[in-house]
């Protein structure tokens, strides 16, 4: 069962203004194509995204 990619929030078209605008304990994934960029915490993250191949770009703390 997909997620529901509206918990994903606002996304970015650009990496370096995501990991830019994200605070040190959220992070930063996208989606297979890396057209859209997402700040998430590790808690939304863990219960969707993961499962749907989303990847972290940019850690918790970087």
């Amino acid at each position: 069962m997909a997620f529901d990619i509206s918990i994903l929030g606002m996304g970015y078209f650009n990496l370096e203004a995501a990991a830019v605008d994200k605070s040190p304990s959220e992070m930063v994934i996208t989606d297979d194509k890396e057209e859209s960029f997402y700040i998430v915490s590790r808690e939304i993250y863990e219960n969707g995204p993961q499962q749907e191949g989303y990847k972290i770009l940019v850690n918790e703390g970087e």
